[in-house]
């Protein structure tokens, strides 16, 4: 396994859930009312699936694989855990990408400035031990399923709102 493989996975599934929010931000509706849509009780908005990508970030490059401590703690602790969210001021699409942008990049510079070896190194996390390489795999495959998750919610808002 080798480290900008690893990270083309990951710039991948980035690329789909920047071109999810370029779609509707297109689409000629109001972008922000669609972001914040849920489709049901308790369902995380669009908002809420592109922010846990940018905390799921920061908080494995800080804590998992760093070792650091969290520079950002109100976003972990707004976006960072369960698919509910506390309510509060939601970010615009120009913050949402800027924040997705901020954590993509420097988680990428952190694992580029590892040692090679370091891949196979073991760390322990989120309920179990895995090499920093499974964890940027982890990490990829995180991002393409909330992409997913995104554009059902999408989808459902287009059917919900669509002239009858």
């Amino acid at each position: 396994m080798d480290l900008e493989t690893l990270i083309a996975g990951m710039e991948f599934a980035r690329a789909r859930v920047l071109e999810t929010l370029g779609r509707i931000e297109g689409s000629g509706g109001d972008a922000e009312q669609v972001m914040q849509w849920r489709p049901g009780p308790g369902i995380p908005n669009i908002t809420w699936h592109a922010m846990h990508c940018a905390a799921t970030h920061h908080k494995y490059e800080r804590v998992v694989l760093g070792k650091g401590s969290l520079r950002e703690t109100a976003l972990v602790a707004a976006y960072g855990g369960s698919d509910t969210q506390p309510n509060q001021e939601e970010p615009s699409l120009e913050q949402i990408r800027d924040s997705l942008a901020n954590h993509f990049e420097s988680i990428k510079a952190y694992l580029r400035g590892r040692p090679p070896n370091d891949l196979m190194l073991r760390v322990p996390g989120p309920g179990t031990e895995r090499s920093i390489g499974e964890w940027v795999i982890l990490l990829a495959w995180h991002e393409a399923h909330h992409q997913g998750q995104m554009h059902l919610t999408w989808n459902l808002y287009r059917q919900a709102h669509a002239p009858r």
